[in-house]
């Protein structure tokens, strides 16, 4: 008797036991433009860009620049 009580009581837990194959998950994101105006592109990524990237990929616990 006693282990039919725990079966059902088990049965109608997992039925209210909420699951989800795909939840929501969000990661921490920054986006950084550079701008120069007046400057061709490859004179903003060569001065500009590269020398932010090589700063901030020192940032630790940083994955991906």
């Amino acid at each position: 008797m006693f282990f039919l009580a725990i079966v059902l009581l088990g049965f109608v837990s997992l039925k209210e036991l909420s699951v989800d194959l795909l939840p929501d998950i969000s990661y921490p994101r920054l986006s950084v433009v550079t701008e120069y105006a007046g400057v061709a592109p490859e004179e903003i990524e060569t001065y500009v860009t590269q020398r932010l990237e090589a700063a901030v990929s020192r940032i630790p616990g940083l994955r991906r620049v």
